[in-house]
């Protein structure tokens, strides 16, 4: 059982015992609220620090206050995202692809004007490419020196464009 350390009236060996026969047992924290309302309940000390207890470990903890939540932002504007994608197969020899080069069976569109468009993605054989390493042009698509070797014979470049609107 719970001893109070430095319980100074001597009257309750612990904490929860009460004078009250009703409410002598070990009680849970938070009934003695009821206890000390009921006018059939005794009081068998006076000592300040046995009230502070009472009050500090059976009264009902008052309500915790949360600061206010913040605003909610106003709901954003919906948008509209077109997505176009050009493709291409590699000869294992040039860096330079042109609208020319596209495969139309793989829905392939031209190479767009990237100032038409909000993202340009590359992906060689399936990899996304750091945008340092090619350069896009309304009909051509460039692979830089920094990119390393040519990629070789058959190997797919998808260039992805992504075009995001506002709807008005």
């Amino acid at each position: 059982m719970f001893q109070k350390p430095n319980h100074m009236c001597g009257k309750r060996k612990t904490l929860f015992d009460r004078c009250c026969s009703q409410h002598q047992s070990k009680r849970t924290l938070f009934q003695n609220e009821s206890c000390r309302s009921s006018s059939s309940c005794c009081t068998c000390c006076d000592c300040r620090s046995c009230e502070a207890d009472d009050y500090y470990y059976f009264s009902c903890p008052a309500p915790i206050s949360f600061p206010p939540f913040p605003p909610v932002p106003p709901s954003p504007t919906l948008l509209r995202v077109e997505t176009f994608q050009y493709t291409t197969l590699s000869d294992g020899i040039k860096r330079i692809y042109t609208n020319d080069d596209r495969y139309p069976e793989y829905r392939s569109t031209d190479i767009l004007n990237p100032t038409t468009v909000s993202y340009i993605n590359l992906f060689v054989n399936g990899m996304l490419q750091p945008s340092s390493f090619y350069e896009v042009k309304e009909g051509s698509l460039t692979l830089l020196q920094s990119a390393g070797p040519v990629p070789n014979r058959g190997v797919p470049l998808i260039l992805q464009f992504i075009r995001i609107m506002t709807i008005s």
